[in-house]
C-alpha cells in the first residue's frame, strides 16, 4: 500500500463536473492498493495518515491537531512498477473487485480517526489540490 500526502490549503474532487467533496485546510491523500496489501495494513495507514506531523513552523503537529481534514482518493496508478522503460506496469496493483473494498475500509477506518471525505472508486476524477508549502510525503507501510 502506498499513499501521497499533500499538505492542502483546499482540495476538492469533481466527478462529470459535479463536485463530490472538498476540504480546507487537511490532507489530500492519493492511496494505491497493491497485490500483497492485508487488512492489517489499512489500520497502520490510517493510523499513519491521521497522526502524520505535517503541520506547524516545525512540522509538530498532525491533521488531527489542527481539527483538518482528509480528502482520500483511490488511485489504481500509484503501485506502477517504472524501473524499465518508459510505459508503467500495473502487475502489482490489486485488482478492481478487491482495492474497492480495501478502499472502503480505509476510508471507514480513517473516519474513525478524523474526518475523512471519500472520492469515487473507479470513477474519472478531477482533483483539485491547492497545496501549502509545498508538502508531500510518500508513505509506504
Amino acid at each position: 500500500m502506498k499513499a501521497i500526502l499533500q499538505r492542502v490549503k483546499y482540495s476538492s474532487v469533481k466527478v462529470d463536473n459535479k463536485l463530490i467533496n472538498e476540504i480546507n485546510n487537511g490532507l489530500n491523500v492519493l492511496i494505491g492498493f497493491e497485490k500483497e496489501d492485508n487488512e492489517e495494513k489499512i489500520k497502520k495507514m490510517a493510523k499513519k495518515i491521521a497522526n502524520m506531523r505535517l503541520f506547524g513552523d516545525r512540522f509538530d503537529k498532525s491533521v488531527k491537531d489542527i481539527n483538518g481534514e482528509i480528502l482520500l482518493i483511490p488511485n489504481f496508478t500509484i503501485p506502477a512498477i517504472t524501473k524499465k522503460g518508459t510505459r508503467p506496469n500495473f502487475q502489482n496493483s490489486m485488482p478492481p473487485d478487491e482495492a474497492k473494498e480495501f478502499y472502503d475500509k480505509m476510508v471507514q477506518e480513517l473516519n474513525s480517526l478524523i474526518k475523512a471525505k471519500p472520492g469515487i472508486f473507479g470513477a474519472m476524477m478531477e482533483v483539485e489540490i491547492v497545496n501549502d508549502g509545498p508538502v508531500t510525503i510518500i508513505l509506504e507501510v
